[in-house]
């Protein structure tokens, strides 16, 4: 029997962190039904406006400033590189992080913010947001004069923007602090950078011996995850495991289980049985697609006429989310072909959907890609945003597990090639098996166990 709780921390900006957050939940209580487990929405339990802004400026980034998402997405190994800032190149990139912070928090998110942490006593020192954003040490120090308490070029140039984030990161600190004061874990997981950041912050400024443990799940590498207080990584590929150690992390605190994923999604099942259960027509080649929920839209009026031309006897299964666009698109397009199209919002079954497709059109969300290959399934990927996806895309693509579908355009042909081709799709099949990592959730789930006391 073990014995204490376990704080599990997530984003529920995009479901992938939540999703895996859940599963990892699931698994502990199947293994130690007596332990409490806690799942908390860091953000919204920080303040609900912040979590709203900070969800608003996410969203906002991704539909109608892509580019910059991928340039802010990581400030010490990304585009924005601000460990680097110096001389004429320091002037070219102060400007341009200037234009993306003015982008990203706009002078209303700006005065929201302002207003709620205007009592917030400063936990955070200039220097150390700097050197929590990226800057190496000796940078930030030669950035900021803490005796005038002046930003020297070019971070003057975004000024305001800094004091707010250090504000704000005080005020998350804080929050963190009585948060884990409150609950007294006997250890914390984090499944979004974020809330892991401000942990490793509590613990060494609070000198706190509670284990941490990160869990990776995208199959690219965030530098804000690399922290002195975490105790454990669980990581998705031998890829991050190598990088992990290059940047110094122990070999015994790299845990290769893969991204959490609920075992139910390795369960075989009867493709034919399952389509008849979903109320599909069982004959039909079947596509799935997974519309997520950040602005995934892709136009398939054309692959539609394509197929529908090619007279390939195939039908679509869209789940929407909580996208009302794509749902409204794919529900207009229903009334213009006759290839069969199902749609849904929000399911509690994709095991059972994925099981029921010959392939998944999707965005690479680190997530649903891990479920797509556990469920062996073929992959065409779509609409990538930069940072995170991109880093997926790039995985999967080298693995030869996933084709590229572009901006959309390219799906019609892709289908059609291999509703054509059953050899390519086994193809797909296989390699995926390959990179499964089995009861990816349950391993986890023993893992944090390890940690707590036994009676």
């Amino acid at each position: 029997m073990y014995e204490g709780k376990i704080l599990l921390l997530a984003s529920f900006i995009g479901s992938g962190h939540k999703k895996a957050a859940e599963y990892v939940e699931l698994a502990l209580k199947e293994e130690a039904p007596n332990i409490e487990v806690r799942l908390i929405n860091f953000f919204e339990f920080a303040h609900p406006e912040i979590a709203s802004a900070i969800s608003s400026l996410y969203f906002k980034l991704l539909h109608s400033k892509p580019r910059i998402w991928g340039y802010l997405y990581d400030p010490q190994e990304g585009k924005a590189r601000i460990a680097d800032i110096s001389g004429a190149r320091g002037l070219i990139e102060g400007i341009r992080i200037k234009r993306a912070m003015e982008c990203a928090f706009d002078m209303d998110t700006e005065k929201k913010l302002a207003g709620i942490l205007k009592d917030t006593a400063e936990q955070l020192e200039m220097g150390e947001l700097l050197q929590m954003l990226g800057a190496r040490s000796e940078v930030a120090q030669k950035i900021y004069n803490p005796e005038a308490d002046k930003i020297k070029f070019p971070y003057s140039l975004i000024n305001r923007k800094l004091r707010l984030l250090r504000t704000l990161g005080s005020y998350f600190f804080l929050r963190m602090k009585e948060l884990i004061k409150d609950y007294m874990p006997q250890v914390i997981v984090c499944t979004q950078v974020l809330p892991c950041l401000f942990v490793d912050k509590v613990k060494e400024k609070e000198k706190l011996g509670v284990p941490l443990i990160a869990i990776l799940t995208d199959f690219g590498i965030h530098s804000w995850w690399i922290r002195p207080n975490v105790n454990a990584f669980i990581v998705p590929s031998s890829e991050i495991s190598s990088t992990l150690l290059k940047k110094g992390i122990p070999q015994k605190a790299i845990y290769e289980y893969g991204i959490p994923v609920n075992r139910k999604f390795s369960v075989p099942k009867d493709k034919i049985g399952m389509r008849r259960k979903l109320g599909f027509k069982p004959e039909l080649f079947t596509v799935l697609v997974m519309g997520g929920g950040t602005g995934f839209i892709v136009d398939f009026s054309r692959a539609l006429r394509m197929w529908e031309k090619g007279g390939l006897l195939i039908q679509v299964v869209v789940v929407a989310g909580e996208n009302e666009e794509l749902r409204r698109d794919i529900e207009e397009l229903r009334t213009k072909t006759k290839i069969p199209i199902f749609t849904f919002g929000f399911v509690d079954n994709v095991d059972e959907l994925m099981a029921a497709s010959d392939l998944i059109i999707t965005k690479p969300g680190g997530l649903t890609v891990s479920e797509a290959m556990a469920s062996c399934l073929p992959m065409v990927l779509v609409r990538v945003i930069q940072g995170q996806e991109e880093n997926n895309m790039r995985f999967l693509l080298s693995k030869k597990v996933a084709l590229d579908g572009g901006n959309g355009r390219r799906i019609g042909p892709i289908v059609m090639e291999l509703y054509r081709n059953p050899q390519k799709l086994d193809e797909l099949r296989r390699r995926a098996r390959g990179l499964v990592y089995e009861n990816s959730a349950g391993n986890t789930a023993r893992l944090i166990l390890s940690y707590l006391k036994t009676n």
